[in-house]
């Protein structure tokens, strides 16, 4: 077994063992079946080792009794709900993390190679989007993380903290305090980037963040023909982030293995007695007494049940399933509430409202050149992107093309222009600042049933010209001199593909969500708003909102470290209230 393999089945087994999912003699039958007994009697396997013990034995003592009352109660254990219980269990207050999915034991999570194979799988959501009339009315799915760390334990791991811009933006619009001056110590107190410390960067936090240590073969090749076509080479694209090409950041640790919010921020502090995570729990409803938010409501075998929260209700469900939540609470459009049979308890207009999401267009393919070498096991098989602007409106990065070592294309592009090829690599258009809206609506009062997710993508005549314009980059950097060694042939959309309206067909037939929604519990202090800058939900005492629904506007790439810093910064909000 290589050394990559081993580390994965060790932080596998880990996760078992913390999460009180594997005891001790399991654990020790396992790794010694595996032959890796040796190395974890000492150094830092032994003490993560020690300390997986201690959280096991404590979350199985805590999970087997729930108790009726606790300080804090973190709906979601997400990206940002794990980094929210996990620090405010460092405070000393009783806290209940609730997480509807399972554990993140997953080989396809640990190992960032395959991370595909948890997308349409059993740890996503696998939620539909309306039919979308402007993408043909074709069927697809949101991916959204359904197993403890959501999305950032089975995302590609791209490390995008986005735009001054961005943030600053966020700032004009009501965000108080969240300009990206005042974000950015969270970002580099949370990181540990591998070129140290510097005005940008931060070093010692918990999540490891590296580029690419062996390289696809596809990937120089890529930024070298970025260079062909004028674009800068950047060293570090997140020192700051702005236009051009160079390799993605990758919260991967120096083991080779995902750095997940739950990893790096609870399972660290799931000893704690005084920390407890409940997995494949489904809460129902948040509950009030008048404006009070006192606790919530939990699906049993036994039946409904209800936990109080002495200080507050924290939701970290995510940028659909927490506003579903909060509608199902009757936090809402009050008018559209009672139309289901749901008692108002605050009238907020916006919450589901705002939704955005980044469209991935799968894809520009291309036949490579002989046979594919082999990703090595700590490649998240992205290894490198250019971010430009389209020149459809000023924005200086509203477009990003992504080197997928993987030939991608929807059943739909592939009717239509042909089925990618065996061996082939993808160069992937992306729209990252849609000027498009869509919302997310309650199918019914039952919680069970899955909330309407009406996506809008390329709903506005912008938005198109946008996408096209990447796909046309796409092309013409896929035809650079750089990518002779390592490009056979465009595939799809082909050369056949000669018209505008081609263009228009492969962005229709291929563009779906790039799983990155955020904005429907925006921050602000208009109409539409639903928290304050402090992320409280608006006209109610002890509830809110910390996930990637409170964005104002999507950032200019992923969305999973904006998480990790949102997570962050509301542990920093709550324990200053403590104080």
């Amino acid at each position: 077994m290589s050394n990559a393999n081993e580390n994965e089945m060790i932080q596998s087994l880990l996760d078992q063992v913390a999460s009180g999912r594997l005891g001790r003699r399991r654990f020790m039958a396992v790794v010694g079946a595996a032959g890796l007994t040796a190395g974890l009697g000492s150094g830092l396997w032994g003490a993560m080792v020690d300390l997986a013990f201690a959280a096991g034995d404590n979350q199985a003592a805590n999970q087997a009794k729930l108790e009726g009352a606790y300080d804090y109660i973190v709906v979601g254990a997400g990206a940002s709900g794990a980094i929210v219980a996990g620090d405010l269990s460092k405070t000393g207050a009783k806290v209940l993390v609730i997480e509807s999915g399972g554990a993140d034991t997953a080989p396809t999570i640990s190992n960032p190679s395959v991370w595909f194979y948890n997308v349409g799988g059993p740890l996503d959501w696998k939620l539909p989007i309306a039919p979308v009339p402007q993408l043909d009315n074709r069927k697809f799915n949101m991916a959204l993380g359904h197993v403890l760390g959501g999305g950032s334990s089975i995302n590609a791991m791209v490390w995008s903290r986005g735009l001054k811009r961005d943030y600053d933006a966020w700032e004009r619009g009501g965000a108080k305090g969240w300009g990206f001056k005042d974000v950015l110590p969270t970002y580099k107190a949370q990181e540990d980037w591998q070129g140290g410390a510097n005005e940008w960067r931060g070093a010692g936090g918990p999540v490891h963040i590296r580029t690419p240590g062996d390289p696809h073969p596809t990937a120089p090749a890529f930024i070298e023909a970025a260079r062909q076509m004028g674009f800068p080479v950047i060293d570090d694209v997140n020192g700051p982030m702005r236009a051009g090409a160079g390799y993605i950041n990758m919260n991967i640790a120096a083991d080779g293995t995902r750095v997940s919010s739950s990893r790096a921020f609870l399972r660290p502090n799931l000893d704690r007695p005084n920390l407890t995570l409940a997995l494949n729990t489904n809460v129902t409803k948040v509950v009030f007494e008048g404006d009070r938010a006192s606790g919530v409501e939990i699906d049993t075998a036994d039946g409904a049940r209800n936990i109080r929260a002495t200080r507050e209700v924290i939701l970290a469900a995510g940028a659909i399933h927490t506003p579903k939540l909060l509608m199902l609470s009757g936090v809402g459009d009050a008018a559209q509430l009672q139309k289901l049979g749901i008692k108002p308890v605050a009238n907020l207009r916006g919450v589901g409202q705002n939704l955005q999401d980044h469209v991935l267009v799968s894809g520009v393919v291309y036949q490579y050149k002989g046979k594919m070498p082999n990703r090595p096991a700590d490649s998240n098989a992205v290894d490198a992107e250019v971010y430009l602007s389209s020149g459809v409106d000023s924005h200086s990065t509203d477009i990003n093309l992504v080197l997928e070592q993987l030939p991608i294309a929807t059943p739909e592009a592939a009717a239509r222009f042909g089925a990618p090829p065996k061996e082939g690599f993808t160069i992937a258009p992306a729209l990252v600042q849609p000027t498009s809206r869509g919302h997310v609506l309650l199918a019914s009062a039952d919680w069970r049933d899955a909330p309407i997710i009406e996506g809008n993508y390329l709903g506005t005549d912008r938005d198109l010209a946008a996408i096209v314009r990447a796909i046309e980059v796409a092309r013409e950097l896929g035809s650079q001199h750089a990518l002779d060694s390592v490009r056979e042939a465009e595939v799809v959309p082909g050369s056949k593909a000669t018209s505008r309206q081609d263009l228009i067909e492969l962005a229709r037939t291929a563009a779906a969500s790039f799983g990155h929604a955020v904005g429907t519990a925006k921050i602000g202090t208009g109409d539409d708003a639903v928290v304050d800058s402090e992320l409280r939900v608006h006209g109610l005492r002890g509830l809110r909102v910390a996930d990637a629904s409170v964005m104002p506007s999507i950032i200019s790439g992923p969305t999973n470290a904006p998480a990790f810093m949102i997570g962050g910064r509301a542990a920093e909000f709550i324990k200053a209230v403590q104080s």
